[in-house]
């Protein structure tokens, strides 16, 4: 007779594993073809959407619906609200809204993909995500595209409970609160997080003002408070990132260095990234009322090999004796080389080797060079 009672919890157990396996495993998203914006081809459309599913489905390992009723007006809303709507007509949790647009600042077949991931069982969405996109070679931007969505619908939904503690105050209250891109909650009615003690990135957002993003270091057996002014904006917003950090020119005009967010007006503004050494990022990005548009650049080098550091006016580079006069090493062969860096009084030389191809990053610090890939 004890037996079954015994054996009645590991049943239930592998009853609720079963049915999360089972749930998980059926999951969708909802992959509706795009709208267009501008003098967009239909050729584009067709050669661009079979691929993109092809590599949502690869890369989620999700079922990926095309969403057949979906009107273009609603598939290219970039709107979650709508992107919600797709996800409940097509019986999926996930969704995605985009527009092909073509580029209107650059000459040539120049175009743009714009996109925005929902889950309508948690109620979240992405920022809206820009990228170029060639017609000569869309296999880049689908890549890309496919790993947000796959960053998306794998995230952590809860953090691994600790002794370390944060409360976050904001002024003005009820914005939302992420924490390693784990929503919390609203400020308005927070209560203490508590998570494993660690490094952790803190979000704080709310609709009309600026993004306010910071490191938070949170320490065991004690609780960090944090009070968060946001910006009030008049329009939309751009979150830049660039590898490695790079200016950026909104319009022509140069605005600081990455990461940083912008405020911007509503409709297409033109982004550049410039850093020495490297090729100029030039892309076309859409702004949206009170919404964050992300984009996250990887810089082309313009030497092969190319060895580079961060821009520190006090500190003097020699490579083989002659002077740097800018942030990288100009014509630089591979083989054996003399780095001499000149800090104040102080100065210090070391024997390296540089490869034949790759990205390195020199490190002012301790001299090494730090291979950069993607």
């Amino acid at each position: 007779m004890r037996q079954p009672r015994r054996l009645y919890p590991s049943l239930r157990r592998g009853a609720v594993l079963l049915a999360c396996l089972f749930a998980l495993a059926h999951a969708q998203v909802s992959v509706p073809t795009f709208g267009t914006r501008g003098d967009v081809p239909d050729s584009l459309v067709s050669a661009f959407m079979p691929a993109f599913r092809s590599a949502v489905g690869a890369a989620t390992g999700l079922d990926v619906r095309n969403g057949e009723l979906i009107t273009p007006g609603i598939a290219g809303s970039l709107e979650p609200e709508f992107a919600m709507l797709i996800a409940e007509l097509d019986q999926a949790r996930y969704a995605v809204s985009g527009e092909l647009a073509r580029s209107s600042a650059a000459a040539g077949d120049a175009y743009a993909v714009n996109m925005i991931v929902v889950d309508s069982e948690r109620d979240r969405a992405t920022d809206l995500i820009s990228l170029p996109l060639d017609p000569d070679d869309l296999r880049t931007a689908i890549t890309q595209l496919a790993a947000t969505v796959a960053t998306f619908t794998s995230a952590l939904v809860d953090l691994q409970r600790g002794d370390a503690g944060l409360f976050v105050s904001s002024e003005p209250s009820d914005a939302q609160v992420f924490l390693d891109g784990v929503a919390l909650g609203r400020t308005s009615h927070l209560d203490v997080a508590m998570v494993v003690p660690g490094r952790y990135q803190l979000e704080v957002r709310k609709e009309g003002f600026l993004p306010d993003v910071r490191m938070v270091e949170l320490r065991s057996a004690d609780t960090a408070l944090v009070h968060v002014v946001l910006t009030p904006i008049s329009g939309g917003s751009i979150q830049v990132i660039a590898n490695p950090r790079a200016h950026v020119f909104l319009d022509g005009v140069e605005v600081g260095r990455s990461p940083l967010t912008i405020a911007a007006l509503p409709g297409t503004h033109r982004l550049t990234l410039t850093r020495e050494g490297f090729v100029d990022d030039q892309l076309d990005v859409l702004v949206r009322n009170y919404r964050v548009t992300r984009v996250d650049r990887e810089l082309t080098p313009a030497l092969d090999p190319l060895v580079f550091w961060e821009e520190r006016r006090e500190v003097l580079v020699y490579i083989d004796g002659a002077l740097q006069s800018g942030a990288y090493a100009q014509g630089v062969r591979p083989g054996l080389r003399t780095f001499e860096l000149r800090e104040a009084r102080e100065s210090r030389t070391y024997l390296r080797a540089v490869p034949e191809h790759g990205v390195y990053r020199l490190d002012l610090v301790t001299g090494e060079l730090v291979p950069v890939g993607n």
